[in-house]
């Protein structure tokens, strides 16, 4: 498929393992972790992140755009879950774990679809995470600076984290994953909606901002996602 700079093709491929986890399929635990020095965790957030000495995350509920309660949903009327789903997936994922709402996949490929951020062929135009998210009553970001320690006191304030990867380990062209922590390496913890085994180890932290796609639009590649 051809990349295009306004939308997302999924063509994802076989991740670069890193340190395996336990969480399985469904719903990923809390991991305890400490936040970097100068970062803080609210104090009255309703589901706070869990913070110790040996990480930091938050849980989520875990979708895969290949379940087969949607795989073979077509998004947009012409393109299947399982192959082009990846954005509504992963709008999903960050809705349902901030909101406590039961928001499907299918939920979030709708409204993509009747708001005109469906691309066919191609996937989801990137405007999708931010509008989507605001549209579930939740407040969307653009994280301007980008490193590793701005990733994770991101990850150490109750928010999570939409990142839209280019070429490399996650797709040979697009693909939005979720991250939801970081271990006590400060390794980051990911919700991939295209794999199971990429969302089971966690990744460098410098791995994943490398690999970041250079031609997002919207906010993109990295948008923080709160609760109001």
């Amino acid at each position: 498929m051809k990349t295009f700079s306004r939308v997302l093709s999924v063509c994802c491929v076989t991740a670069l393992c890193s340190m395996p986890l336990s969480a399985s399929a469904g719903t990923f635990p809390s991991e305890a972790g400490s936040a970097p020095a100068g970062t803080a965790v609210p104090a009255d957030a309703e589901s706070p992140v869990v913070v110790s000495d040996s990480g930091c995350s938050m849980p989520v509920a875990m979708y895969s755009q290949s379940d087969p309660s949607w795989a073979g949903y077509l998004y947009g009327g012409r393109d299947p879950m399982a192959s082009y789903g990846c954005g509504p997936t992963a709008l999903a994922i960050a809705v349902t774990s901030l909101t406590g709402q039961s928001v499907s996949p299918v939920d979030t490929a709708k409204w993509s679809y009747a708001n005109g951020y469906f691309s066919p062929g191609r996937g989801s135009v990137h405007g999708l995470i931010p509008r989507g998210a605001e549209s579930y009553g939740l407040k969307a970001e653009k994280l301007a600076a980008i490193t590793p320690d701005s990733l994770r006191m991101v990850l150490s304030a109750d928010k999570l984290l939409v990142l839209l990867m280019g070429p490399g380990d996650f797709s040979d062209t697009g693909h939005f994953i979720v991250a939801y922590g970081y271990d006590s390496s400060g390794c980051i913890l990911i919700a991939d909606p295209a794999s199971p085994e990429r969302s089971s180890v966690t990744w460098a932290a410098e791995t994943l901002i490398s690999q970041l796609s250079k031609t997002a639009r919207d906010g993109g590649p990295v948008w923080v996602l709160s609760k109001p």
